[in-house]
C-alpha cells in the first residue's frame, strides 16, 4: 500500500508540509494535460479508488495522510475522471476530511499552496454554506500572506478564484460546467453562461 508521502511528493514536489512547490509542478496542476492524466491513473488510480471506498481510513490518524486523502478524493479524482460523473464521487470525504484538518486549526501549520488545495473541497462544493466558508478560508490565507513579499500573489490569487467560484453558486446553485458530466440539463441561463465561456 502507498504511503500518503508519495501524494504528496507527486504533488508538490516535497512532502514536507509548510515547503513551497516549484513552478513545474505549479503549471502542471490546473493545466488540462492527457499525459499528466494518464501518469496519475497508472500510479494512483487504485488509490483513488480505495480512498473513495473508504478504505483509507487510517490516513486520517496524521495531517500529512489528511492532505494526502484530500488530494487523491478532489484532484486526483478530476484527472482520473476528466469529463465523467466519477470525477466528483470524492467530493464528499475529501470535504469531510478538510473540515476536519480547519477546524482543528491544523491547517494553519501548512505551507501556502498545502493550505490552498486543502481549501478546495470548500470551493468545489455546490452549497451556499460551503462558498461562504471557502471565501472566508481562502481570505485568512490571504491575509496571512498580505505583507509578505512571497507569496502574496499566489494568496491574492487562490482568494479570487475562491470569489469567482461563489458568484456562480450564487446565480446559478451549482457550477453549469459539470451539467454535462453529471446527466443534468442545463437552463436557458446556465447555456448562455457556458457559451460565453464559464467554467473552471
Amino acid at each position: 500500500m502507498a504511503h500518503p508521502s508519495e501524494v504528496l511528493k507527486f504533488w508538490f514536489g516535497t512532502d514536507q508540509l509548510e515547503a513551497s512547490a516549484d513552478e513545474l509542478h505549479q503549471k502542471l496542476w490546473f493545466t488540462r494535460d492527457e499525459t499528466f492524466d494518464n501518469e496519475i491513473e497508472e500510479r494512483f488510480g487504485h488509490l483513488v479508488e480505495s480512498a473513495i471506498a473508504g478504505e483509507l481510513h487510517e490516513w486520517r490518524s496524521s495531517v500529512p495522510g489528511e492532505l494526502a486523502l484530500v488530494l487523491l478524493c478532489d484532484q486526483f479524482t478530476r484527472n482520473v475522471y476528466r469529463d465523467t460523473a466519477r470525477a466528483f464521487a470524492g467530493d464528499p470525504l475529501a470535504l469531510d476530511v478538510a473540515l476536519a484538518v480547519i477546524e482543528r486549526g491544523d491547517d494553519r501549520g501548512l505551507g501556502l499552496f498545502q493550505r490552498a488545495f486543502l481549501g478546495m473541497p470548500l470551493e468545489h462544493a455546490e452549497s451556499e454554506e460551503m462558498q461562504q466558508r471557502s471565501v472566508a478560508y481562502f481570505n485568512r490565507l490571504r491575509m496571512d500572506y498580505l505583507n509578505g513579499a512571497i507569496g502574496a500573489a499566489q494568496a491574492e490569487s487562490f482568494y479570487q478564484y475562491a470569489l469567482a467560484h461563489q458568484k456562480v453558486i450564487d446565480e446559478f446553485g451549482r457550477y453549469p460546467h459539470r451539467n454535462a458530466s453529471l446527466g443534468r440539463e442545463s437552463t436557458a441561463a446556465e447555456h448562455a453562461w457556458l457559451e460565453q465561456g464559464g467554467g473552471f
